[in-house]
């Protein structure tokens, strides 16, 4: 076998014979300014056209100076004399048609070497590995390296590639395009990446909201639009756990529904209180549960509450209106029933016995059978009596301490009484106790101790009168003006306390209190640290509901006794906005409930046992003395010789006389009596 050697860089083998006489050829290739990318060395039989061919693609050299490549022919022997030797160089690789070729004819001489040279010439400037156009390259920019057939074509205006196709046929600019089945618009080149795009209007990515609440479906595909965000989708994002409800998405505050309201996973974790026990606004035993507006948690019972309703007379029936619906009792005066046709009268309930008082008592819609209830079977009637006639001999006090009981004080150092069981008066004026000019205006007659009398005269002097005593017992005497005296009892020690005004000639005209155990000089209130404005009556059912009723400048005034530091305060001071004159009467019921009543129709009720209101009132007459038995009872006397009841609904005139009334006693609506000027004493419901 013979063989063609190449020096550098490669061995050829051509052929194979058995004489190595024949001759050989050494072919030196030259390649210059440039350096293939395969070169193809050839060699042909001229004689009978047979070649043998070698391809070769690792080359030495550079690219801007070329190199060279020796290569030894060593043809077969059945060649003829003369040989053809062929180079031909590729840009790339040993496909198509090359582009630079060179050859050489050799004689071959009987053992010996022939030389021969090739040259094969090209132009790459660029050094891209592409040859010139001009040296029959493919090359069509050989001045930038990064324009030659074996780039990828880029968006820019120019041939990148040199397949000599625009960028408008190579990328289809201004063709229409769609990015989505809601975006079209046409190709065009992105200046930036060199690359084609879709030039549509703006996009946007949507995603379904059936719920419309600006949170997309959570784990919806989005929708991509170049026009108006479409109806049931939204630009926000797919974060919604509950597209059906347009109060559930990220963002949204926690409410108490039992859903994840917020989409966090949890579900009313805002509210851990939920399910745990509680009370009702009713005081009735639940447990927390989500609110209505399911803004927070209200307590929920199982629980019907019971409804209770006032009962301000205590009577055990409460009252139609201002019901209470609670579980537990409400505090003060509450009962489980609303029966009460009257609930300021304790002597009006459905139990109550029928009075001869001119009123339904056990609220059956009817007044009292005279023929059963009423003294002798006839119709109540205001009964009037002169007693203990001529000058000026009038009466201004009274009080009752049982029913057919009265003590009555007047004029001209007189006393009455009527004992129960009697049916006249007996009347005294004794010199021992007072003198002619003494006029008792306040009595006070004692349940406790048979009826004694206590007595306060508008001359100071002050005693007692048991009731079966002929004479009264004077024991002091200290010119203070007394208009007012009530009896109160604690731990079985009576103190008695009076309202005084200062006599005729004492200036500013300022009121005292007193308080006297019977015996001795009374103990007035310090003018000099409490002060008091005229007082022109006293009355109470404790010394912690003790009141004092006047005026000053012409306007009410109600003092209340503080017990605690002995000191006469302040309850209620008239600044003339309802008007409420000078009180001359004051009825102290209980401790929630008093009235008070005065010039020029005045009459103030105190109920719930702090709040004073100024009554409407039918007359402006100016009133004497009241009486009450509940909120919704009283009668009250008017220095025009009139009586008005108050029965609960309204003030009205029941009796109209022709003298002055000054006073009123009594042991309840179906025991009352007034007294008056020159002797007038007046009985309901029918004279003994």
């Amino acid at each position: 076998m013979r063989r063609l050697l190449l020096v550098l860089p490669f061995v050829l083998i051509v052929g194979c014979k058995k004489d190595v006489t024949q001759g050989a050829v050494k072919v030196t290739v030259n390649y210059t300014r440039f350096l293939p990318g395969c070169l193809r060395v050839q060699a042909r039989d001229v004689e009978s056209g047979k070649e043998l061919t070698q391809d070769v693609t690792e080359l030495r050299g550079t690219r801007a100076q070329g190199g060279t490549m020796t290569v030894g022919v060593a043809p077969p022997t059945d060649w003829g004399k003369t040989v053809e030797v062929r180079a031909t160089a590729f840009e790339q690789s040993c496909v198509g048609d090359g582009v630079v070729t060179d050859s050489q004819r050799v004689t071959l001489v009987m053992d010996a070497i022939q030389d021969t040279t090739l040259t094969l010439q090209a132009v790459d400037a660029d050094e891209d590995g592409y040859v010139d156009v001009s040296s029959n390259g493919t090359d069509c920019r050989d001045d930038r390296a990064d324009i030659n057939p074996g780039v990828e074509e880029r968006c820019n205006e120019v041939d990148d590639n040199c397949d000599g196709i625009g960028d408008a046929e190579h990328f289809q600019l201004n063709r229409a395009c769609s990015t989505s089945a809601d975006c079209h618009g046409v190709y065009r080149c992105d200046l930036t990446d060199f690359v084609q795009f879709c030039d549509t209007p703006p996009s946007t990515r949507v995603y379904p909201d059936k719920d419309g609440d600006g949170h997309g479906r959570l784990g919806s595909e989005a929708r991509i639009v170049c026009t108006a965000v479409p109806e049931d989708y939204t630009a926000g994002p797919p974060d919604d756990c509950d597209d059906d409800a347009y109060s559930v998405h990220p963002g949204s505050p926690d409410r108490c529904d039992g859903e994840d309201t917020n989409c966090d996973g949890e579900k009313d974790e805002g509210f851990p209180q939920l399910t745990e026990a509680c009370t009702d606004s009713f005081q009735c035993a639940g447990a927390y549960a989500c609110a209505e507006d399911k803004q927070g948690v209200t307590c929920v019972s199982t629980v019907t509450p019971t409804s209770w309703y006032p009962d301000e007379d205590g009577d055990g029936f409460g009252a139609a209106t201002g019901e209470v619906r609670s579980c537990v009792k409400p505090a003060g005066a509450y009962v489980a029933n609303d029966r009460d046709c009257n609930d300021g009268n304790p002597r009006t309930n459905p139990d109550a016995p029928e009075l001869c008082d001119g009123l339904d008592n056990n609220c059956d819609g009817q007044t009292e059978d005279v023929q059963t209830v009423c003294p002798g079977g006839v119709a109540p009637t205001w009964s009037i009596r002169t007693i203990a006639t001529g000058g000026d001999r009038h009466w201004y006090s009274a009080s009752s301490w049982i029913r057919g009981g009265v003590w009555v004080g007047g004029h001209d150092n007189r006393l009455a009484k009527l004992l129960p069981g009697s049916t006249s008066f007996i009347t005294t004026s004794n010199s021992s106790c007072g003198a002619s000019n003494t006029q008792w205006r306040a009595v006070w007659a004692d349940p406790d101790n048979n009826g004694r009398v206590w007595l306060g005269s508008q001359r100071g002097r002050k005693g007692y009168q048991d009731a079966s005593a002929s004479n009264c017992v004077e024991v002091h005497d200290d010119d203070r003006w007394v208009f007012g005296m009530v009896g109160l009892r604690t731990d079985n020690t009576l103190a008695l306390h009076g309202a005084t005004s200062p006599n005729d000639s004492e200036t500013p005209p300022t009121g005292r209190a007193f308080v006297w155990a019977g015996t001795g000089a009374p103990a007035y209130n310090d003018t000099s640290t409490n002060p008091l404005p005229r007082v022109l009556d006293v009355h109470g059912v404790s010394r912690s509901h003790l009141l004092l009723v006047g005026g000053q400048d012409g306007l009410a005034r109600i003092l209340r006794f503080n017990a605690g530091n002995s000191r006469w305060e302040s309850e209620f001071a008239e600044q003339s906005s309802s008007g409420a004159k000078i009180l001359n009467g004051v009825w102290v019921v209980d401790e929630r409930v008093a009235f008070a009543v005065g010039n020029e129709g005045t009459v103030l009720r105190k109920t719930q046992g702090t709040t004073w209101t100024r009554m409407s009132f039918p007359s402006n007459h100016g009133l004497t003395s009241v009486i009450a038995f509940g909120a919704g009872s009283a009668y009250a006397t008017c220095a025009n010789g009139h009586i008005y009841r108050y029965d609960g609904q309204a003030w009205a005139n029941v009796h109209s006389g022709d003298k002055r009334y000054n006073d009123i006693t009594g042991t309840g609506p179906d025991d009352l009596w007034v007294v008056g000027n020159d002797g007038r004493i007046v009985r309901w419901p029918a004279w003994p």
